[in-house]
């Protein structure tokens, strides 16, 4: 029987890693349920069904689960934003952690008996940027997949400096002529600088969570191996490798976004190169026929290393990599990348789990993978 768009009763058993709820019907098919909790007793509209399970949407809560908290946001739920300020934060950072193990046990991977977990330990106004939107005096964010404003005065998640600042920037934006987009950055000197109607990361990237960003540089420094020429590649602007200057030989930072002039205060020693990675590997490569021991630090976009990673890996082997810092920000990605580094005789030392994002179910993983030269 079709049951598209009808109404079943059901009880939430457990918290997907995605971010939903999950519960079984009584022929054992799994139900997604965004915005539940375990415990949590719902009427839902199925609206979209597979073999194997199906997507549900809350029509009422009948009995909330006592595990459920009040969010502290007004438009939680209508915002494209946040997907867990219902969910205890200890909920939120378990199923995190093991996402992650879960992901690497999927590709077969035994996590490392080193093991560290650094949960945030201010999961409320930790974003440095936000992007707003508006139209006249209404301001805001974007409804999840829509362009519909959703308005709103404040943002729990973000740093106190950007509420502080939101009434100026609706009066601002309240004299465009159109709709507006508005990107507000807290600077680390605790300043706000905006950004009208630009292009996205106009301001360019940088972690939105600067205390878990701290622990992540912290850990990566302790991995590296001092003294060698380091390859921080998908470095953007060298956030994970300039903090390294002091202890290392020589760093070439490469990226497709790197400055393309070196940025105020860079040290001498760190090189930006404005290139894919794959293709400055290849020239690098040719031009470095001596191997010696380096060490590298790969933080790609969401997908990972892609189906680049044979070719990648082959030039850092050919160029005496001898150790790699693989960070990830999607598990499953990182993980498959991880298990095909260890097909080709790398070994994982240690894996790092940190939480960036509180409230939302995105979660940062790092390992360290050493091979002899």
């Amino acid at each position: 029987m079709n049951l598209s768009m009808s109404e079943i009763t059901i009880k939430i058993t457990d918290l997907s890693r995605g971010g939903a709820g999950i519960a079984r019907e009584e022929s054992g098919r799994v139900v997604f349920v965004p915005y539940t909790a375990p415990g949590d007793e719902v009427k839902i509209k199925i609206h979209e069904e597979h073999k194997n399970y199906a997507q549900g949407q809350v029509v009422k809560i009948v009995k909330p689960s006592l595990d459920r908290v009040s969010p502290r946001c007004s438009v939680f739920g209508r915002c494209g934003g946040c997907q867990w300020q219902h969910i205890p934060y200890a909920l939120q950072w378990k199923t995190k952690v093991c996402g992650v193990k879960h992901a690497l046990e999927r590709v077969k991977v035994e996590p490392p008996a080193d093991w560290s977990e650094y949960p945030s330990a201010h999961p409320w106004n930790y974003r440095n940027r936000v992007q707003l939107r508006g139209l006249q005096n209404e301001i805001g964010f974007f409804a999840a997949q829509s362009h519909e404003l959703i308005p709103t005065n404040s943002c729990p998640i973000a740093r106190t400096e950007i509420n502080e600042s939101w009434s100026q920037t609706q009066s601002e934006g309240s004299k465009l002529p159109r709709p507006y987009k508005v990107e507000i950055e807290v600077l680390p000197s605790g300043k706000i600088q905006k950004f009208w109607n630009s292009p996205h990361g106009a301001a360019g990237f940088r972690q939105v969570n600067e205390e878990q960003n701290e622990k992540l540089r912290t850990w990566v420094s302790n991995q590296i191996t001092p003294h060698r020429e380091l390859l921080d590649l998908f470095g953007g602007s060298g956030n994970l490798s300039a903090p390294l200057a002091e202890k290392m030989q020589l760093i070439h930072c490469v990226d497709l976004s790197t400055p393309e002039t070196p940025l105020p205060g860079t040290p001498q020693n760190l090189f930006f190169h404005r290139a894919s990675v794959l293709s400055w590997l290849l020239k690098f490569q040719k031009s470095n026929t001596l191997k010696k021991q380096r060490s590298a630090i790969l933080d790609p976009p969401r997908q990972g290393w892609g189906p680049q990673l044979s070719e990648m890996a082959h030039a850092l082997e050919t160029l005496g990599v001898t150790e790699i810092i693989s960070v990830g920000c999607d598990p499953d990605h990182w993980a498959k990348d991880l298990s095909r580094l260890i097909h080709r005789g790398w070994r994982l030392e240690k894996s790092a789990v940190f939480d960036f994002f509180p409230q939302t179910p995105h979660v940062e993983a790092a390992a360290k993978l050493v091979r002899p030269l």
